[in-house]
């Protein structure tokens, strides 16, 4: 089977759909499918890359509206492209209209994956969604055979996804088991971060606006709270982006500049010494935004434990007392108490890191390799 898979962006851009749209190449090429990406091309030059036996056609960045890159060629791509299948990802409306519409033209079957709803950051964004979700997608959410959500709880809760039900499949998003495991070496990285005696708390994700959402600000004010009891706790946060100097301020300002170390972008090959590294993964989301939270399924597959907000798609991935904790969103002293309760009790650190990892394991990119075949097959069977 050709596939081509569209997407906003691709690895070395880090991003949890970005993570997705590489691993499901890689593992659908495993399986003697022919793979192509398209995408926009930062951070490298625009042209045609070979990834390991994947095809990914960079295109020029002209711009961006609402956080969406506007690439040159992108129609034309799509119209001269040879494949069986278009598989476009959201939230990229630019991209997901420009699939349904050249799928239809060419009567090739597409497929969605809707990684989360469009978020309100600001209030013109706001006015752009509601235009969006009124206006736009009834134009072209139509034109897909399927569209894939990665939690069955946000499929029922997420405004454009509940309106849908019929064209929706349920797929959880996937994690490599045996690049994420209990054995990874972090030595290294625990002596770089002097991290001997400590209670190492780790956040993994984009310092950007678009990613506010993850909620940084709620686990420092929860750091400072919690190292008032706990002296051993530190924070390590991997990520970059236009907000990292806003949050080192807020460190300073709450005195933690000797409590946290901000390490910025890390390569895909270092990422999982670092979940090797700590005891617990921390995703203080604050809203609806977060879809999935694929940090948490790296962390289990690493055999940690995780505290998360109990928002969005988190509870399809954390369940509370069995593989991590679940705290209310925006609540810096629950988020603080989680944390102590598991740097006090070491026994249920590593039993909810066993969990983890066994949950973990019926996720492997494999399987959600082979599901998401399955959707293929069934959109071109309807043809």
């Amino acid at each position: 089977m050709k596939v081509a898979i569209v997407n906003s962006f691709y690895p070395p851009w880090r991003g949890g759909a970005e993570t997705y749209v590489s691993s499901l190449a890689t593992f659908l090429r495993s399986r003697g499918h022919a793979i192509t990406v398209i995408c926009s091309c930062d951070p490298l030059k625009p042209g045609i890359y070979n990834d390991t036996g994947i095809e990914i056609n960079r295109l020029r960045l002209i711009g961006r509206l609402y956080g969406t890159p506007i690439p040159i060629g992108l129609r034309g791509s799509l119209e001269e492209i040879d494949a069986d299948i278009l598989h476009a990802n959201f939230p990229s409306p630019y991209f997901a209209y420009n699939v349904s519409r050249i799928a239809r033209l060419r009567k090739i079957p597409s497929v969605l994956t809707w990684h989360n709803d469009l978020p309100a950051v600001t209030l013109s964004a706001k006015l752009l969604i509601e235009i969006h979700d009124k206006l736009v997608l009834p134009r072209y959410i139509h034109g897909y055979r399927k569209i894939i959500a990665t939690s069955p709880i946000y499929m029922s809760r997420s405004r454009i996804l509940s309106q849908f039900p019929t064209m929706v499949t349920m797929i959880p998003n996937g994690v490599d088991c045996e690049r994420f495991n209990p054995e990874v070496d972090a030595t290294k990285v625990r002596r770089q971060l002097e991290t001997d005696r400590k209670f190492v708390i780790l956040f993994v994700g984009a310092l950007t606006k678009w990613h506010r959402y993850k909620g940084l600000e709620i686990l420092l004010q929860a750091i400072k709270i919690a190292g008032e009891t706990d002296k051993r706790i530190m924070l390590v946060i991997v990520g970059d982006g236009e907000l990292k100097p806003e949050f080192e301020s807020l460190a300073n300002t709450l005195n933690l500049t000797k409590r946290v170390v901000f390490v910025g972008d890390i390569s895909d090959e270092q990422l999982p010494s670092y979940y090797g590294a700590c005891d617990v993964l921390v995703l203080p989301s604050k809203d609806m935004s977060e879809g999935f939270g694929l940090t948490l399924l790296e962390a289990n597959a690493t055999g940690k434990p995780c505290i998360a907000s109990n928002i969005g798609g988190i509870p399809s991935v954390i369940e509370n007392d069995y593989n991590g904790i679940l705290v209310p969103p925006n609540d810096p002293m629950s988020l603080a108490q989680a944390i102590i309760s598991l740097a006090k009790d070491s026994e249920k650190c590593l039993r909810f890191g066993r969990n983890g990892r066994k949950f973990a394991l019926l996720r492997d990119w494999r399987e959600i390799a082979s599901k998401t075949e399955q959707v293929y097959m069934q959109s071109l069977n309807a043809s």
